[in-house]
Order: structure tokens, then sequence, then C-alpha cells
């Protein structure tokens, strides 16, 4: 894949962004994590190759609408999914591609390199995490159900956390080809304190959510997911020019100015 326009989805996602310039440097205390789709974009009457200009127009709208209204909007689905307990582990892997070849003379090594003279595999990330707690018990509720988007959402926020779990399950089962045969194509928007620029990971899930209901833990479930990557913005190799490009305004950071 390649020319795909990402676009930058902070703003709808309510995330603080530091830093000088308007550089995207965000809080290294919190690893903001979303997840999306071609599919979930349109809901937003946007798509990966729409218009930066377009989609700004949406999250704008977007924005503008509450959380319990905007999710009354668009059904059960929701455009991007935020979350509300991060994983907690998410392991980068990527393999070289080597085959060894065994001959008289001793061992030949033959490294399959692609245009830049590399022989990097391709990038896989695997996502392990707990819901937290989902006890709906915590939190209170109107007469309208348990899972109304009308609901209070207060106490231990388990009805949104079960919302946000139950989307991002579906996403991980969601079609690869759309009605208009155009290829559903997933992303997420990945930071953290070692990689403090937003980047997004373009791809598709390798695997449909795996998780686990145990009685010892009955209000919490574990799960695991993982992530071919096929292309990231900005690309690997530039992440680290990326991060030295940005000046971080410590004074910003701790709300001083």
């Amino acid at each position: 894949m390649t020319n795909i326009l990402v676009p930058d989805i902070s703003a709808a996602l309510n995330q603080t962004i530091f830093g000088t310039d308007s550089q995207p440097f965000t809080d290294p205390t919190r690893i903001p994590m979303s997840f999306t789709s071609t599919k979930r974009l349109r809901l937003l009457n946007t798509d990966f190759a729409g218009t930066l200009e377009a989609f700004t127009d949406a999250t704008t709208r977007a924005e503008s609408t509450s959380g319990s209204s905007l999710q009354q909007s668009f059904g059960s689905d929701m455009p991007v999914i935020t979350m509300k307990v991060n994983p907690h582990t998410i392991k980068f892997s990527q393999p070289k591609r080597i085959t060894k070849r065994d001959t008289r003379e001793g061992s030949v090594y033959y490294h399959f390199t692609n245009n830049k003279g590399q022989n990097n595999d391709i990038l896989v990330v695997s996502f392990n995490g707990n819901t937290g707690n989902i006890d709906i018990r915590g939190d209170a509720k109107d007469t309208q159900g348990v899972f109304s988007t009308q609901a209070k959402v207060v106490g231990v926020g388990a009805v949104q956390k079960q919302l946000i779990w139950h989307n991002l399950w579906k996403l991980t089962r969601e079609e690869m080809i759309l009605d208009d045969n155009t290829i559903n194509t997933f992303q997420i928007m990945y930071s953290s304190p070692i990689i403090p620029v937003q980047i997004a990971l373009l791809g598709f899930f390798s695997t449909v959510m795996e998780w686990t209901d145990s009685a010892e833990k009955p209000f919490s479930k574990d799960y695991s997911f993982s992530f071919t990557v096929q292309e990231t913005v900005p690309p690997l190799d530039e992440l680290l020019s990326t991060i030295q490009s940005v000046t971080f305004d410590p004074n910003k950071y701790l709300g001083l100015v």
C-alpha cells in the first residue's frame, strides 16, 4: 500500500498535544490507543482516500456532539474506538528474512532484501490486556437498560468499558472487502513514552480477538490479538528524524504556560 492519506484523528479522541509550533508531541505519561477502519471512518463521512480537510470537518461535527449522543447516532458501532483501559503489553515483532543452507564448505546464509537492501520481514504487533472492572453493579443506570446509550456512566465506568470491548472484538472480525469492493483498511493510532509522536499503523488483524472467561476473575476479562502492519505513517525508517524534529516544551507539559 502506498500513497494512503492518514488523517490526524487526535482531535476526535480529545488527546492533549504538547510541544511547540503545533508539533505532535503527546503526553509521555499516557499511552493513547485508538482503533478504526475504513468502514468505521465512513460513519464520519470520511475515508482513507479522502482529504484531511474533509476529515477535520467530520471530527469537528463529532466533537460538538456528546459522547452518548454520538454513540446513539451511529448505532452500536463506534467510528473510533478509544481504549478505556489500554493493553497491558504491546509487543513489536519483526523477524529477518534469512535462509540457512549447509554445504560441504560450510554454512551459507541467504538474505532476501527489499528495494532498500533491508532483509526485514513484516512487522507484527501483539496486544495483551484486561478489560478492567466491568461489574455493571458499580455503575448507576436509568430505566432504559444497562446497555442503553442514555445510561449514566459513573462509578467504575463498566458500561462504557463493555461497549468499547465489544466494539474492539467486532472490529477484529470485520470484513476485508466492503460492499463497493473497497479494501477495508484497519488503522491503529499509537504513541508511548518511547515513541512520543503519534504514528499510524495500517494493516489488518492477524487473529480475531482471543479472550478468557474465568470464574476467578468474573468481572474482568483477559484478551489478546495480533495486528499485521503493512505500512506505518511516518515510515519506521523516518521515525528517529521525526522525533528529533519535535521540540518538547516542559512548561506546557507542566501547565505553566
